[in-house]
């Protein structure tokens, strides 16, 4: 069965059995977490220990309780990047096994939280890290090293090596000549 919330392909097989592990959740505490979920993706830090407070009632180990968490995220990110209204989630939530209490109480904290939750994940899409340095050196057999360093997309600085021979740097000199010319000419096109 296709789902809209997935993008128009079949649920995962470890959301199903997420599902059977958040509808041991009251309805109440679904919410709740939900809440919880959403605050993290809006960008607080995430309280796993409000969350495994939630859980307690339902017997859930830490490992269930950090997938129930990850299975939250991925319903309601995926929701919000394929605009699925409300209703239709909830239909779909329903049609994979969560209960309908749980559906309506977890489609309440979406609706609640869609523009905050797009907003953010059009902020986080196709972002590249800002590079700070190159360090080349000419190594062994006539390869060069190559170090990058930079802020990936969370800003946390990372390095990066690797060697390329000759051949291998005049081809990538050529592709960005490449690619250099069709932006330009793409510019050409918009200026027009």
């Amino acid at each position: 069965m296709k789902f809209k919330f997935c993008g128009g392909g079949d649920c995962p097989e470890w959301l199903l059995v997420q599902i059977n592990a958040l509808s041991r959740m009251t309805s109440i505490k679904m919410k709740l977490l939900a809440q919880c979920t959403v605050n993290s993706l809006l960008g607080e830090p995430f309280n796993f220990e409000k969350a495994k407070e939630l859980m307690a009632d339902a017997k859930l180990d830490v490992e269930n309780c950090k997938a129930c968490v990850a299975a939250i995220t991925y319903i309601l990110k995926n929701a919000a990047c394929h605009a699925v209204s409300q209703n239709y989630l909830s239909n779909e939530l329903q049609q994979i096994g969560l209960p309908r209490e749980h559906a309506s109480a977890l489609c309440r904290v979406y609706l609640d939280n869609l523009s905050q939750i797009t907003k953010v994940l059009k902020n986080e899409s196709l972002q590249i890290g800002r590079l700070n340095d190159v360090d080349i050196s000419k190594g062994n057999c006539g390869e060069y090293l190559i170090k990058l360093n930079y802020n990936n997309t969370s800003k946390i600085m990372e390095e990066n090596q690797f060697t390329l021979t000759k051949e291998q740097i005049q081809l990538l000199i050529a592709e960005f000549n490449d690619v250099s010319n069709q932006m330009n000419e793409l510019a050409q096109e918009c200026k027009e």
